[in-house]
């Protein structure tokens, strides 16, 4: 007899667990690093390092057999596409990679197309008339993306099943070891949360349509003023001003050192990619342009 499929408040408690163990790992591993290589070789290697934490921990958890921190403290298992078996070895790894390494070759597949059409890379295979249609057509294509993750989240609001989409592709679902753990009172609460981010979806699509279509573009400025032109390079993310007094967070991203300083005295996050951030954390940059 199969067990009882596990809630959308299971499944998410359980995968919010998990991200905080994973937080704080990485937060150890950062320090370690900076203080034995140093800082310079954390920024060269820290998106790596994270990607390697999270594969580590997975790989000794679900790829051997074991629930992870998360999955026991909420008290779910994963089963396959019946819930009454275990997912067999290709399943899990398949889930495991697809997690860990998906969205980051994505990312980069799309950052090496949009590099290549620029730089004329793809002028022997394709005819300039193309190449010019996926410059314009790259924001659409991301967006689109973003826009399928909050539709599969959407989805998992409503069903309960299936929060990662490397789950959805396996087939990978969550039952309660211990029903009596089970939190049926708050299905009601997440599908009325999945009702309001898909009428969220619709109205930002229909927007973005509409802009598309009949909105045209202002006429693009080819002398612009040097008061108000500032080099993306040398912006900061806070003041939207040129960086005085560059530094660093740990994370890699740049600002000026008042902004950075101030943003943290409210939350120690980086206001980007809110990755863990302490004011003692932020390097300052010397000789920086």
């Amino acid at each position: 007899m199969p067990f009882q499929q596990a809630g959308a408040a299971e499944v998410l408690r359980a995968s919010q667990k998990d991200e905080s163990f994973l937080d704080y790992l990485k937060s150890c591993i950062s320090e370690i690093v900076q203080r034995s290589a140093g800082t310079r070789v954390w920024l060269d290697i820290h998106k790596h390092t994270e990607i390697l934490c999270e594969f580590v921990y997975y790989s000794l958890t679900t790829l051997c057999l074991r629930q992870t921190l998360g999955e026991e403290y909420t008290g779910v298992l994963q089963v396959d596409r019946t819930r009454g078996r275990l997912p067999n070895t290709l399943e899990r790894v398949i889930m495991v990679v697809l997690k860990c390494f998906g969205p980051e070759v994505i990312r980069r597949l799309l950052s090496k197309l949009e590099d290549s059409a620029r730089s004329g890379k793809l002028s022997t295979y394709l005819r300039p008339e193309l190449k010019n249609v996926i410059l314009q057509q790259m924001p659409t294509l991301r967006y689109s993306l973003t826009l399928l993750h909050r539709i599969h989240l959407a989805t998992f609001y409503f069903t309960g099943a299936f929060y990662h989409i490397s789950k959805r592709v396996t087939g990978i679902k969550y039952v309660l070891v211990r029903e009596w753990l089970g939190d049926s009172s708050a299905s009601k609460s997440f599908q009325v949360l999945g009702t309001v981010l898909l009428t969220h979806i619709l109205l930002t699509t229909m927007y973005a349509v509409y802009t598309h279509l009949f909105v045209k573009p202002p006429p693009e400025n080819t002398q612009p003023s040097a008061k108000c032109y500032v080099d993306s390079k040398k912006q900061c993310s806070l003041c939207l001003d040129e960086r005085k007094y560059s530094c660093v967070t740990p994370c890699g991203h740049l600002f000026c050192w008042q902004c950075i300083q101030e943003c943290l005295q409210t939350s120690q996050q980086c206001p980007l990619c809110r990755h863990p951030a302490t004011p003692a954390q932020v390097v300052p940059l010397l000789n920086y342009d």
